[in-house]
């Protein structure tokens, strides 16, 4: 079996859980996202399911047995069901993932997949399409939004929608500081009336590429100020800035700040500092709520004139 990955999905029992790591030999790193509720939402095998918030998964009585503080570990021998996303789409096919899989034909089929409700069979009504595209072939896919956003062929998030992902997410930037990031990240889209993100995930051969997943030990919360060194891997998980600084790096985990600064680019971050293998990094979302930990690229509030907007932040 291939190994387990980032946004596989892992079923035991009749819970569900999102993979939020690479390196999963002996445990896997990963999250509650849907559990059986008598009033859920979604149904399958005519049973109810509901997908749960952070806080609630840790109210779940799996997490005494799984989580370990920050997610839940779950032994390979206690998982009785694998959902990887590149060997079930075409057991997703409806008629919005076909659509977005035919505007990207020009990347293999097997370097695609769909992840989320849909993967495991609980979408809802309102259920997006969580694309992947794996490794090299993801930064040809988001040129392609680039192109199709700016020939009309694909329509960037209205003001209602972003307006909704920057409340869910409990964002405390600026909200014009927010969309001017999110904005050229080129990583979400309206395909006609179909909304779709474009969600990274390393290739096989890029899996131990020496980013950290496991936490380190924490030193306080802290503002750094850097130049990022390399994007190669700003859209991962965690998204991983190289700094130009007596801190090595920044490991972002959560999705709202991937892709929030670019090579050369200055930023400003705040999160909890910690040492890892003997290095220091700064780590911000260290909830799936961000808070009060945040990612600002200097250079772009600079260029936007957007810079005063940010208050006390900076």
């Amino acid at each position: 079996m291939l190994p387990i990955r980032l946004r596989d999905f892992v079923r035991v029992g009749d819970l569900y859980f999102s993979v939020l790591g690479y390196r999963n030999s002996e445990k896997v790193k990963c999250f509650l996202r849907y559990a059986p509720c008598e009033f859920g939402d979604r149904l399958k095998d005519e049973k109810r399911f509901k997908k749960l918030s952070h806080e609630e998964a840790l109210l779940h009585p799996m997490a005494a047995k799984y989580y370990d503080g920050r997610i839940f570990r779950i032994p390979i021998g206690e998982i009785d069901e694998v959902y990887k996303p590149e060997e079930r789409l075409k057991d997703v096919m409806d008629s919005n993932v076909s659509k977005v899989v035919e505007y990207f034909s020009q990347i293999p089929i097997k370097e695609m997949g769909v992840t989320g409700s849909r993967l495991i069979g609980l979408k809802g009504q309102e259920s997006d399409v969580d694309f992947i595209v794996y490794g090299k072939w993801w930064f040809i896919a988001r040129e392609k939004i680039k192109k199709g956003i700016d020939t009309g062929k694909l329509s960037d998030l209205d003001t209602e929608t972003r307006e909704f992902i920057y409340k869910k997410r409990k964002i405390n930037i600026p909200f014009n500081v927010f969309v001017a990031h999110e904005r050229r990240k080129y990583h979400r889209a309206f395909l006609g009336s179909t909304y779709f993100d474009l969600l990274y995930v390393r290739g096989y051969e890029e899996i131990n590429n020496g980013i950290p997943e496991e936490p380190g030990i924490k030193l306080g919360k802290i503002t750094v100020e850097g130049v990022v060194l390399d994007d190669r891997y700003v859209f991962d998980y965690p998204a991983y800035y190289p700094l130009r600084h007596e801190i090595k790096a920044i490991l972002c985990f959560t999705h709202t700040f991937v892709g929030q600064a670019f090579k050369g680019e200055r930023i400003i971050a705040k999160g909890e500092l910690e040492e890892i293998d003997g290095e220091k990094y700064l780590v911000v979302g260290t909830k799936r709520e961000v808070e009060d930990e945040f990612i600002i690229s200097v250079d772009l509030l600079e260029k936007e004139g957007l810079k005063e907007e940010t208050g006390d932040l900076l």
